[in-house]
């Protein structure tokens, strides 16, 4: 019997001018947490000019690695397929113009997520006979809230629904079924009917045909105090480690940030925190634990 082929993987990330610091510091930590795997690291840059080019490049070259930066396949912002949302946002739904197709597997993350410990078993994992695998949104804690967004969304209520921010592609598969293709073409015929845009089309377009990846792999802000080793931690909310006034429970991530970015004219990208900072990072962390107790009960049955 002779061996199964060699895969081919890729990882790739998205963002426009405002963003691309944090996305090649993702794509960093997930080449920092390969070993078994080497996986091609593609970027989009959105709208990307000659002087983001050349900060890419040398970012790149300080930390010994090589990303092929992707053309910009999405709409000008003057097209009606956005609706009200951004290029950046929907990056997601043209990766399947510009991505090649010689890639089995391919992860994508957003910028707003790290690998913290080793992707080997994610990139090999077992999808099930499955096009993708993701894990479950922080919303599946709440079967209310779940259900109406499925109905407004046309699936049917009862079932799973993935968070967007990290997804490992069985890729050659979701090109040969236009998977993703389904997924941008439902978004603009109807772009103002999905209140998580992308996250909502890619669920649809994904039904059935997705398996459920362990919490780990995309540990998000709400569910972190609940994963005992998280791989991926993914920063969800409008507070990010980067910023002067970081979420408390991400608050060691800002080393990260300050590290991958030191020595480059990204460096300023990471704000320090003053002492008054992290005492508004620690307030505003256990007030919102104290007014959410019955909240996060119901997460913690949901994700441990």
């Amino acid at each position: 019997m002779s061996p199964a082929p060699a895969l081919n993987y890729g990882a790739i990330a998205c963002a426009d001018a405002n963003m691309l610091p944090a996305a090649c510091c993702a794509l960093l930590s997930i080449h920092n947490n390969l070993k078994a795997v080497n996986a091609k690291l593609l970027l989009l840059a959105l709208g990307a000019e000659e002087k983001q080019l050349q900060e890419i490049a040398a970012f790149a070259k300080r930390h010994s690695l090589t990303i092929d930066v992707l053309p910009d396949p999405t709409p000008r912002t003057d097209e009606p397929a956005f609706g009200r949302w951004s290029r950046a946002t929907l990056a997601r739904l043209y990766m399947d113009l510009i991505v090649p197709g010689n890639i089995d597997r391919l992860l994508y993350i957003d910028a707003d997520a790290v690998a913290v410990a080793s992707l080997d078993e994610l990139f090999q994992a077992d999808l099930d006979g499955k096009a993708l695998g993701a894990v479950d949104d922080y919303v599946m804690a709440f079967p209310e809230k779940i259900d109406r967004r499925q109905q407004r969304i046309g699936l049917k209520t009862g079932g799973r629904y993935f968070n967007a921010g990290v997804l490992l592609f069985d890729w050659k598969r979701s090109l040969e079924d236009g998977l993703i293709r389904k997924a941008r073409e439902t978004f603009e015929r109807e772009p103002e009917r999905f209140p998580s845009h992308d996250q909502d089309v890619l669920n649809i377009a994904y039904d059935g045909n997705w398996h459920r990846l362990d919490a780990r792999y995309n540990a998000q802000t709400g569910i972190l105090p609940f994963i005992e080793q998280p791989a991926i931690v993914h920063f969800t909310g409008r507070k990010k480690p980067w910023q002067a006034v970081m979420p408390w429970t991400h608050r060691r991530m800002k080393a990260f940030y300050r590290r991958a970015l030191e020595g480059t004219t990204w460096a300023s990208f990471c704000k320090a925190s003053s002492l008054t900072d992290n005492m508004a990072s620690f307030a505003g962390h256990y007030s919102t634990v104290l007014t959410t107790l019955p909240k996060i009960a119901k997460v913690r049955a949901h994700f441990r």
